[in-house]
This record gives structure tokens, sequence and C-alpha cells, in this order.
């Protein structure tokens, strides 16, 4: 990824729309992280983690600049706008990638509440992910989460 293509982190620019699949996955990441209400200390090392793991991300210099960056870009929009803008930025893979990685961070403080469970569901409408899939992600990504 160029760094002119993300933005708020080196080059500074302030944009205020989504436009790499990085960015929608990262913004569908910040909308899982909200979807209980609460951000915890375990949510935010998630984010630093999913960057520094996944290629997807592999010209991001600061995962909590990107991150505040994209959250920015989508501060004023609606859970279902952000929802739509990402998905359209999506191919069925990384859109299954999206669908993962929020499985995560909804799973980083160890629980899945009923506001999450339902943010899982949206997205995974939204993003086309065929239910037998997202269960296979949701049971690996509880197994890969267990500490006992």
């Amino acid at each position: 990824m160029k760094n002119a293509d993300i933005c708020g982190c080196e080059c500074g620019c302030k944009r205020k729309s989504l436009k790499t699949p990085a960015d929608a996955v990262m913004a569908i990441c910040v909308l899982a992280l909200a979807s209980d209400g609460k951000l915890r200390k375990q949510e935010i090392e998630r984010i630093d983690s999913m960057i520094s793991m996944s290629p997807l991300f592999s010209g991001v210099k600061s995962a909590r600049e990107y991150a505040a960056c994209v959250a920015e870009a989508v501060a004023g929009m609606g859970r279902a706008e952000v929802i739509a803008a990402a998905a359209a930025l999506l191919s069925s893979r990384t859109s299954e990638t999206a669908y993962a990685w929020a499985a995560q961070m909804v799973l980083a403080d160890g629980r899945v509440v009923p506001t999450e469970h339902k943010f899982l569901s949206e997205i995974r409408k939204a993003l086309g992910i065929h239910g037998v899939l997202a269960g296979k992600i949701n049971a690996v990504t509880a197994m890969l989460n267990r500490a006992k």
C-alpha cells in the first residue's frame, strides 16, 4: 500500500471516506470494538496485532494512528452507512477477511454480548458471508482466544 493511500498516519491528509479494502476492514473492526459500548485495553491491543499480522496492512506504520484515522473518516456516518461503504470496497475474499477480523475484535475481551452478536449478524449479511462459513469463523476465533 502506498503511503498516500493511508490517511492520517504519515501523510497527514484528512480524508472523509473509506478508500481502500484495508480502510474497509479497519472500519468494520472499529465498529466491532464499539459494538458493546465499551473499549477495553485488550481490544486496542488486538488492533495492533491485526495490523502487524495481516498483509492487508503491510504499509501501515502506526496501527493506532491508522485506526484513529479510519474512525475519524467514518465519524458522523451511521453504522449501516459505514458497513455499506466498507462492503462496496471489498471483494468476496476480503469480505471474509473483514468478518474474521471483526469476530476477533468482538472476542478480544473473551466474551460476546448480545449487542456484539447482533453486530456480527448484521455485517455477515451485509458482506454476503454464508451462515455456515460465519459459524466456522466464529468457532475458530473462539478456539484461538481460549486461555484455559
